[in-house]
């Protein structure tokens, strides 16, 4: 795929770094699908597309939140949520495999559709930069916290049909 202008999305360094500021703001220990990582990945990248997903009626007021980050849309036409979130899986893809050869994902769990983050301690530069932007999109961040921690990933009213970027009638029941 040829680019004329960067853009984060279509990044594996980037996504790398998106993935491991989830797993440090999110405290994310055990294994999760990867399908539930790319949603909170999408989401922490087009925090403005949040507006879109359907939520619990507590939940409701997170649009606010949302919107409030309409300024950080590209300035540029995107194509809808479901194709920029397709495309941008092989990159979160290439993403997740360098982190497992990096050591700070487990192997076997990757084997399994799964990312679970290991023990090998974050870089402290990196670790202070993700600090710095999770500060920075702190409300954005803990709805994310709260999405993982609350939604489940498949079935109907799971996250794949709350958000409509993934098919969740074959799922499993």
């Amino acid at each position: 795929m040829t680019q004329l202008t960067y853009n984060e999305a279509f990044d594996p360094y980037h996504a790398a770094f998106r993935l491991v500021r989830l797993h440090l703001a999110c405290d994310i220990t055990k294994r999760v699908p990867f399908d539930t990582i790319r949603i909170l990945d999408f989401y922490l990248l087009f925090p403005f597309r949040l507006q879109s997903m359907k939520f619990f009626d507590d939940d409701k007021g997170w649009r606010k939140v949302s919107k409030a980050y309409v300024e950080k849309a590209p300035y540029g036409a995107m194509p809808d949520d479901t194709v920029v979130f397709s495309r941008m899986e092989p990159f979160q893809r290439a993403a997740a495999s360098s982190l497992v050869m990096s050591g700070y994902l487990a192997p076997d769990a990757w084997d399994r559709n799964e990312v679970q983050f290991t023990k090998e301690a974050v870089p402290d530069a990196l670790r202070l930069r993700c600090s710095e932007l999770n500060t920075r999109m702190k409300d954005v961040v803990e709805i994310l916290c709260q999405i993982r921690a609350r939604y489940p990933l498949g079935g109907r009213d799971g996250l794949k049909d709350r958000t409509g970027l993934l098919e969740y009638r074959y799922d499993p029941v």
